[in-house]
């Protein structure tokens, strides 16, 4: 290999990793993919669900309540972190009505005491519900730390 094409394939692997790094590969990924979800749906006027897109595991676990308050909680971070692209593939794939996952949360917020018209600047749901969760499991092991004295 002459020192050109080294060359050449150095600066291809180092342009490759820099876009890489940045997440513009991943952007770029997404795109497509929602892209090619949109002409199947344009072309065949079928939801994505019906073409296969959906595994069994997957259409198993949103059959459960818990899975479908995650695939909500889910969405509604790629919607805060302005993920697009993410969530157009992510939705059909998930075999996700855009208003059963609005339900969905404001059940869960009801329930749980989670305020869920929050203005767009506040932290994504899934985040509270998270840290809820780590206060909680922090609180648990300092009552045991407290027992065994």
């Amino acid at each position: 290999m002459d020192d050109y094409t080294r060359e050449m394939r150095d600066l291809k692997t180092l342009v490759t990793q820099t876009l890489e790094k940045k997440g513009v590969l991943a952007k770029i990924r997404a795109e497509l993919r929602a892209k090619e979800d949109r002409v199947i749906e344009n072309n065949e006027g079928l939801p994505l669900a019906f073409l296969g897109s959906c595994t069994d595991r997957a259409r198993q676990f949103h059959a459960l309540p818990s899975g479908r308050l995650l695939c909500a909680l889910v969405c509604e971070y790629l919607e805060w972190t302005q993920l697009d692209h993410t969530l157009k593939v992510y939705q059909p794939e998930c075999n996700l009505q855009k208003d059963s996952r609005k339900s969905e949360l404001n059940d869960f917020s009801s329930n749980h005491g989670y305020e869920l018209n929050r203005n767009g600047d506040s932290a994504p749901l899934l985040l509270d519900v998270l840290e809820g969760f780590l206060k909680f499991e922090h609180s648990c092991s300092r009552d045991k730390a407290f027992e065994t004295r």
